[in-house]
């Protein structure tokens, strides 16, 4: 790691985990041993499915003391996702984790999560780890990680500069899902007429989508021939790069050669597609020229003359929501050609679609420039980090 290259302060001290820490692995529970509800004197099960899922939780009886957590404790994981850093958790943890003892009178918790999260020392982990299916990090591996060590009060310093940061993140992602909810709710209200905007009483339309024209996109087979795709080639979008917002991501995961070209469905940017395997019902409104994978639905321009396209594809995304919560687990498997065309949605008048268009646009921007800053802060944060533990930036004097 290039903080340990880096000449540090004179009080600054390199230490290993051998000479900071003792760390020991949690337990392996028996499924028939997992209580599914808590008791007076269970204990929550941290395991990774818990953490990920946050739904289905499971509770312990019978434990040691050494294989329960604390808030104020750390954990990482072993293997698997190797690396991952957990504090301010209560419970008794899984075997897939180590449980970090640290002297706290030499060392700032907050400062060891830090450092754990920071960008090379994941880098070092995962390569300490292995490269094999399910990488594991043994403890001497563990021990043999370096650690750059201000004093202690250096510590807490450069830890309460960081922690500024994560809570400015935290609030960010509290405004983003409000703003979040605001639209849903205001979506629904407008798109359902349940609210209508002031000096539009106009009567609405059902529409079929099969009074409009669609097709399918296209690939030459087989998907694994590699001259179908290049570097310097177009767009291709797959179900996967249908995302946020009924915009495309920045970037397509796959780029279609010329030679293949010819062999797919040139989209132009500002089309209206959708997709109809896999996640069935992902929208987006194209925001730039791209070729269409046969699992994507394109509308033609030409029949949507009488729409405002982005009202058009929030009716669309409601539309398959509906759907989406009658079907069996609130997912649809397959959607038939004749299905399609029987979908219908409800079409105000041009000009009030563009005014309800218009003010969920707004909040889709506002959402947009929100996610925007937190990725800036979080690189902001990435590199203060690295500078922070390097002492490239000192927060006390010298």
């Amino acid at each position: 790691m290039d903080a340990l290259t880096t000449p540090l302060p004179k009080n600054w001290e390199i230490k290993t985990f051998r000479d900071i820490s003792t760390i020991n692995q949690g337990l392996q529970i028996p499924i028939s041993q997992r209580l599914k509800a808590p008791t007076e004197h269970a204990k929550f099960y941290i395991t990774i499915q818990a953490l990920n899922n946050r739904k289905e939780f499971e509770y312990i009886k019978t434990y040691n003391e050494s294989v329960v957590c604390h808030k104020d404790d750390i954990l990482m994981t072993r293997t698997g996702n190797t690396g991952m850093v957990i504090t301010n958790i209560e419970g008794v943890f899984h075997n897939n984790f180590f449980k970090i003892n640290f002297d706290r009178t030499l060392i700032n918790k907050d400062f060891l999560v830090y450092f754990l999260s920071l960008e090379q020392t994941q880098k070092t982990i995962l390569r300490k780890a292995g490269t094999s299916t399910i990488p594991d990090l043994n403890h001497n591996d563990f021990y043999s990680l370096s650690i750059p060590l201000p004093p202690l009060n250096e510590q807490i310093a450069i830890a309460n500069i960081l922690s500024d940061v994560d809570h400015y993140l935290y609030s960010l992602d509290a405004l983003i899902l409000k703003k979040e909810s605001v639209k849903k709710a205001l979506s629904f209200e407008l798109l359902s007429q349940r609210k209508r905007l002031r000096g539009f009483n106009q009567a609405w339309q059902r529409v079929r989508l099969g009074t409009y024209k669609y097709r399918r996109g296209s690939f030459p087979q087989p998907y694994g021939n590699p001259q179908w795709y290049s570097d310097n080639g177009m767009p291709f979008v797959q179900v996967y790069d249908v995302g946020e917002n009924f915009k495309l991501t920045q970037k397509t995961k796959q780029k279609i050669s010329k030679i293949a070209q010819p062999m797919s469905v040139f989209v132009p940017k500002n089309s209206v597609i959708i997709t109809l395997q896999g996640t069935i019902g992902r929208v987006a409104l194209t925001q730039y020229d791209c070729y269409c994978d046969r699992t994507i639905l394109i509308f033609d321009n030409n029949t949507l003359n009488d729409v405002n396209k982005y009202f058009f594809v929030l009716s669309l995304f409601t539309k398959f929501e509906e759907e989406k919560r009658k079907a069996d687990g609130s997912i649809i498997k397959t959607i038939t050609k004749q299905t399609l065309k029987d979908f219908e949605i409800p079409l105000p008048p041009l000009n009030e679609q563009i005014a309800i268009a218009n003010i969920l646009s707004a909040l889709d921007n506002e959402i947009i420039s929100l996610k925007n800053k937190k990725r800036q802060f979080e690189n902001i944060k990435k590199a203060l980090n690295h500078d922070l533990m390097s002492a490239k930036i000192r927060v006390l004097k010298k």
